[in-house]
């Protein structure tokens, strides 16, 4: 299992994530766990971002929501969630 880690700007936006939506916060603590034990499992439907977001990872929290995520060797380091549009 990889370490878990956020920066500052996902704590931020995990926080106003959690009082918008209070029926994903027990899917989204599920998720978090899950991916830092497997990020790539199909469940999370990872894909390597593009762009300004090259280097970072993205994967679905519900149908129109996303985490972006960071991959080092034994760390996971969320970046940011929110919509599709939010994030990416």
């Amino acid at each position: 299992m990889r370490q878990i880690r956020t920066t500052s700007h996902f704590d931020d936006k995990l926080k106003a994530f959690a009082r918008a939506h209070p029926n994903l916060r027990a899917r989204l603590r599920a998720i978090i766990d899950s991916l830092a034990e497997n990020p790539f499992a199909a469940k999370h439907k990872t894909h390597r971002l593009s762009g300004k977001l090259k280097g970072l990872w993205g994967a679905h929290v519900a149908f129109h929501y996303r985490i972006v995520f960071l991959l080092a060797d034994e760390v996971i380091i969320f970046v940011n969630i929110g919509s599709h549009d939010e994030v990416y």
